[in-house]
């Protein structure tokens, strides 16, 4: 099973481009730098089809690797009922079709499981 979500580019100007695709939708995504005016805010937002916000990204680094990634969350109707969250890396060279970086899908847990009732 493969979680890749997109293949991206990234630009001169810190602007990724690509294709998300997933088994229910397939669109065009670009993820800008935010122009952030507090720090709690993220780093990047997503775009799908050049005008719909659908999410947003935040630089993190691996404590493993010590690589540094984005983390994204995104949510649309067209999405689903939950919030899809991944991770853009960069790949350790670039791709013949001039692919810098790869969006993977990262598991979470639904928060409803963690908000369950007892009686």
């Amino acid at each position: 099973m493969s979680n890749k979500l997109a293949s991206l580019i990234r630009n001169d100007k810190d602007i990724f481009t690509g294709t998300l695709a997933t088994m229910a939708v397939r669109s065009k995504i670009t993820i800008v730098p935010n122009a952030k005016a507090h720090s709690d805010q993220p780093d990047y937002r997503v775009f799908a089809n050049g005008t719909y916000e659908i999410g947003a990204a935040w630089k993190k680094t691996s404590e493993t690797t010590g690589n540094d990634y984005l983390s994204v969350k995104m949510a649309a109707p067209e999405l689903g009922a939950m919030a899809i969250y991944a991770n853009v890396i960069a790949l350790d060279e670039i791709g013949d079709d001039g692919v810098t970086h790869l969006m993977l899908w990262s598991a979470r847990e639904p928060q409803a499981a963690n908000n369950q009732m007892v009686a």
